[in-house]
């Protein structure tokens, strides 16, 4: 889903930095409307600190059409730095990592061997020679993810995601990010949980946030592009301009001093042309910055066997887990 905004209005500001300053250990009072006194220490001072200082200053919450210039230090405005260092480290201090079993309904039966056939001959291709070893119950693993998806443009917006991966393959299983809510948690069973690697899980969303922007993205990119070309274009006019207008003087002057003054003004043009075209690149770069919120490893019933088949002469084996979920073989590795 993606996030509508909310109109800026100072008391729900003021309300939200008091409730979240408090939350983080931080003693706040109000000496005015649009004023909050904080004394921090720990995690909230460190919104404004990088040391183990004590922080004691007075908010200021300024209105949306407020003029006035704005000190981002203890200014409290739109897309001000500060709210977004306060959300994080909210987030950061209530980061979730739970584990649940969960089951859609009891599973008490393998699948019977010619639809376990069927289903891996869809999945995989025909195989001449197929055949399984019977049946053991098991446990198949997932993670998922919730994940809070930052889209810095020329207008930032916000969108909140679940991802669902297969572990250990990192296969992404949409079903599972629907069904969440349909499967009800069952009582823990003994089972070896598995260490979750934070850099494959980094990598796993990123990829999946990438294919699930990827429309959005595409318009972003064709307004960045527009508004790119505008200011590099407004950009080379003026400095081919006025380097013109630098060559013309120096055309007409006869001292050697006077040359020389003119070509490293247009050097000074040229350096300072470059500059202000790598500057506006920077500004118009699109930047996807994922937050992970939350994750959840999940363990459901599955059955596991060897399967055996042929590959033109050669016999194949595998060990395999079928998941009557989403009646899908699974191959670890």
């Amino acid at each position: 889903m993606k996030f509508s905004k909310i109109p800026v209005q100072t008391e729900h500001l003021i309300e939200f930095f008091e409730e979240g300053l408090h939350s983080l250990g931080a003693i706040c009072e109000r000496p005015w409307h649009d004023r909050l006194e904080v004394l921090a220490e720990g995690d909230a001072a460190r919104l404004w600190r990088s040391d183990d200082d004590l922080f004691s200053g007075e908010l200021v919450f300024r209105d949306a059409g407020s003029t006035d210039p704005a000190n981002t230090a203890t200014g409290v405005f739109p897309g001000c730095p500060l709210t977004f260092r306060l959300v994080e480290a909210l987030w950061r201090r209530h980061l979730a990592h739970a584990r649940a079993s969960l089951s859609q309904e009891s599973v008490a039966k393998s699948p019977p061997r010619d639809v376990a056939n069927k289903l891996w001959q869809a999945q995989f291709g025909l195989h001449a020679g197929w055949n399984a070893t019977p049946f053991q119950q098991t446990c198949i693993f997932s993670v998922v993810a919730a994940v809070r998806c930052e889209v810095q443009a020329n207008d930032q917006s916000w969108s909140s995601h679940r991802f669902a991966f297969t572990l250990p393959s990192g296969e992404r299983d949409a079903s599972l990010e629907f069904a969440l809510e349909q499967m009800s948690a069952v009582n823990p069973v003994e089972v070896d949980w598995p260490a979750l690697d934070p850099d494959l899980i980094s990598d796993w969303v990123s990829h999946a946030v990438g294919n699930e922007l990827a429309f959005e993205l595409s318009r972003i990119r064709e307004r960045q592009g527009l508004f790119l070309r505008r200011e590099l274009h407004r950009i080379d006019e003026y400095f081919e301009n006025y380097a013109r207008e630098l060559r013309e003087r120096m055309d007409h002057q006869h001292k050697e001093e006077a040359i020389k003054r003119y070509a490293d003004r247009l050097e000074a043009t040229r350096v300072e042309h470059n500059r202000r075209r790598t500057d506006q690149i920077q500004r118009h770069t699109i930047h996807v910055v994922p937050h992970v919120d939350a994750l959840l490893t999940v363990a459901e019933p599955a059955f596991a066997t060897r399967v055996t088949w042929r590959a033109g002469r050669e016999e194949k084996i595998a060990s395999a887990m079928f998941v009557p979920r989403t009646r899908r073989w699974h191959i670890p590795g």
